[in-house]
């Protein structure tokens, strides 16, 4: 969300306006769900989530590295506690971006599909993506995505969850885990699920 939010809480290349009404998820409470479910992170994860570095390495606090059979990193995994609230607020952002994108928005999404097309023509940074407004929400919404879509869905997801957690209970305190097979596929699915909910794959 601090990707096409200005420091006062409105989409940037619109703040004439005084901010963009979203319908079910006024903007700034979207903003302030956004660095609550940030804040949740691990202390040393967030420069990774912001892709400053391409790996975690230990002795990061408070970071579990899996170890693979052969001796490799399987993954990064953690744990966080989020508010119902936060994540239903960002859910209905994710819907009034899919619905100011769509070919003909309803009226009262049409201020949030021009600040889209706004962002997508002028990108207020180079990382930003360039294009029109079903683009521009395409990208945000990849943004959302792992945090409002569970790496456990589908047959045997549940048994990949207590399979985890199993392993996150154990390694308490830990900072690296030597997990066999089976643990080392379950950590590589729930990761694949939330590559491909991010638009990553």
């Amino acid at each position: 969300m601090d990707m096409v939010l200005d420091h006062e809480g409105e989409l940037m290349g619109y703040r004439d306006s005084g901010g963009v009404a979203i319908p079910g998820a006024p903007i700034k409470d979207v903003e302030d769900a956004y660095y609550r479910v940030r804040e949740a992170l691990p202390e040393g994860t967030e420069e990774f989530a912001d892709g400053m570095v391409d790996e975690i390495l230990p002795p990061t606090p408070n970071v579990l590295l899996l170890i693979g059979p052969d001796g490799g990193t399987v993954v990064h995994l953690t744990t966080i506690e989020v508010a119902d609230a936060d994540l239903a607020l960002l859910a209905a952002f994710a819907d009034a971006l899919d619905r100011a994108a769509g070919p003909r928005p309803d009226p009262e999404f049409e201020a949030l599909a021009e600040a889209l097309g706004e962002i997508g023509r002028v990108p207020y940074y180079p990382w930003m993506p360039e294009g029109d407004e079903a683009t521009v929400a395409r990208w945000v919404r990849a943004a959302l995505s792992t945090v409002l879509h569970s790496p456990f869905e589908g047959p045997g997801g549940g048994a990949d969850r207590e399979t985890l957690s199993n392993l996150l209970r154990y390694a308490e305190g830990w900072e690296g885990v030597e997990v066999e097979q089976d643990e080392e596929a379950a950590a590589e699915r729930a990761l694949l699920s939330m590559m491909r909910a991010a638009g990553w794959t």
